[in-house]
């Protein structure tokens, strides 16, 4: 039994299968936006911080780049150099995979890639396909930060906030930023690694080690920044008095 090219409204026990031929047609021609773990996952695989990974490898700071001929970044004649620790997207080809306000999941079987040598099949799940993929590690990062978006973009809308504040809240929500507002947004959002160690200084707390905790103290920065009221600082502390 084989798939059709597209179908939607999927769930994790619908039949699914596909074998890569590693033609690297999918890995040409896209916009593949990162979220901050994904990037600190991809900073880690190459040795560097995600500040350096930002600047070197992303356009906005959450786009990964390619290259003029259409060609990811990491892209080389033998395959992905970074595929242990590849985005979810790309985990999922030929799936789409979405999850509205409420929670709700449901993944979409894209149309193949035109020159992709893959099989598309039937024999296992969605959920066999994930797990062979390594992708749950990649799809909670997703749903924390989604849950931090909608918690964004509430705020913007409920909150009076100071102008610098609300504009680096409506880039966040957005999910790219603008190069002059880069460095802002970074502290907020983009720059793991640059968000975690300066809370880490203002708090006294130590930085995790480990990638998942540091995730989720970036995301307990960030609503506690969002959360400030006008005048207040990035980690919850009041402004100092003129003169203090």
């Amino acid at each position: 039994m084989t798939l059709s090219l597209c179908a939607s409204e999927l769930d994790r026990q619908s039949p699914f299968g596909f074998t890569c031929r590693r033609c690297l047609t999918c890995c040409r021609f896209k916009k593949i936006q990162l979220n901050p773990y994904e990037t600190a996952r991809l900073a880690g695989r190459l040795g560097i911080s995600t500040t350096d990974f930002i600047a070197r490898y992303t356009t906005g700071g959450t786009v990964l780049r390619f290259d003029d001929q259409g060609a990811c970044v990491f892209l080389q004649a033998d395959g992905c150099t970074v595929h242990p620790d590849r985005p979810l997207v790309c985990r999922l080809y030929p799936l789409g995979r979405y999850v509205d306000s409420l929670g709700v999941e449901t993944f979409a079987q894209l149309a193949l890639e035109d020159g992709c040598q893959g099989e598309l099949h039937a024999q296992g799940t969605i959920a066999r396909y994930l797990q062979d993929q390594e992708a749950f590690p990649f799809m909670e990062a997703a749903d924390l930060y989604l849950d931090l978006l909608w918690y964004l973009v509430e705020h913007l809308h409920e909150q009076d906030l100071a102008p610098l504040q609300a504009t680096a809240v409506s880039d966040a929500a957005g999910g790219e930023a603008e190069a002059e507002s880069d460095d802002r947004c970074q502290l907020v959002w983009i720059d793991l690694d640059r968000t975690v160690r300066e809370y880490c200084q203002r708090t006294g707390t130590p930085v995790p080690g480990d990638i998942d905790a540091r995730m989720k103290l970036q995301i307990k920065a960030v609503r506690q920044w969002a959360a400030q009221p006008q005048g207040g600082d990035r980690y919850g502390n009041d402004p100092e008095p003129a003169g203090g």
